[in-house]
């Protein structure tokens, strides 16, 4: 996985993160303003899903996101976008 930045010791933003031109305050604001959350584990790894509330752009409502939890680590945030339809149907 490329790491485009480390945005504090605990949180990576991955560069796949910014293919879309979301920001770090565009998923901290998400976060706060939460719409739905899952936490998967798939081989043992954790793993947060969520969608929340974008600030900024009427046309773009609300976000969705991945982000790799490790333990003792911090995270890394692999996936944002605009919430598109599918998003919740896929794990």
């Amino acid at each position: 996985m490329c790491y485009t930045y480390v945005v504090s010791s605990r949180m990576v933003f991955a560069r796949s993160a910014e293919r879309h031109g979301y920001t770090v305050a565009d998923v901290l604001f998400a976060y706060q303003h939460l719409i739905r959350r899952k936490v998967l584990v798939r081989s043992g790894e954790r793993y947060l899903k969520f969608t929340g509330l974008h600030h900024g752009d009427p046309l773009v409502p609300s976000i969705e996101v991945m982000m790799k939890i490790i333990p003792g680590q911090g995270i890394v945030v692999f996936h944002v976008n605009a919430e598109q339809g599918g998003f919740w149907d896929k794990d």
